[in-house]
């Protein structure tokens, strides 16, 4: 079972399990929203990856359980456009994915039409099974996903990558 734990907005966590669950073809992933209210609950989770899609409002005993998370994880997905304090993701982790609207982000927009979107991955990666996902464009479709942000699709594209 793979433990997929999202910092998010409950509507944006929504979005993304919605849309994760019709395009990913792995049926044991797990994905589980992580909130400042239920972080405890979290501690003795083993979370394959984390994603960050929204800024952290924690306390201080909240960050060691936090850091502690992040620690075992395999893979880190940070939005860079919110939270571009990396740093302690980045030691802790041995693959640190970024997304956002920046040029710096490891998955960004090239352009975005009406209907489509063409994301650009701007370094090589590695999926969950030891596959070189290749840097280039992809080209997504946008019909029916026009009530998601951009930075919600490029949330959704990271996990597709590594779990697809």
């Amino acid at each position: 079972m793979h433990f997929i734990g999202i910092f998010s907005s409950h509507l944006e966590f929504e979005n993304i399990k919605e849309n994760i669950q019709n395009q990913i073809t792995q049926k044991n992933l797990q994905l589980i929203h992580i909130t400042s209210r239920n972080i405890e609950n979290m501690k003795n989770i083993m979370f394959e990856t984390i994603l960050l899609c929204d800024q952290l409002h924690i306390n201080e005993d909240q960050k060691e359980i936090f850091n502690k998370i992040c620690s075992h994880c395999k893979y880190s997905i940070i939005n860079t456009d919110i939270f571009n304090n990396t740093k302690i993701i980045a030691q802790k982790t041995s693959n640190c994915i970024t997304y956002g609207l920046n040029q710096k982000s490891t998955i960004t927009v090239s352009s975005i039409q009406e209907d489509k979107a063409i994301i650009y991955i701007q370094r090589n990666l590695k999926n969950i099974e030891g596959k070189e996902i290749e840097m280039g464009e992809t080209c997504i479709n946008l019909e029916g996903k026009k009530q998601i942000s951009i930075e919600t699709i490029l949330a959704i594209v990271s996990i597709s990558l590594i779990y697809n």
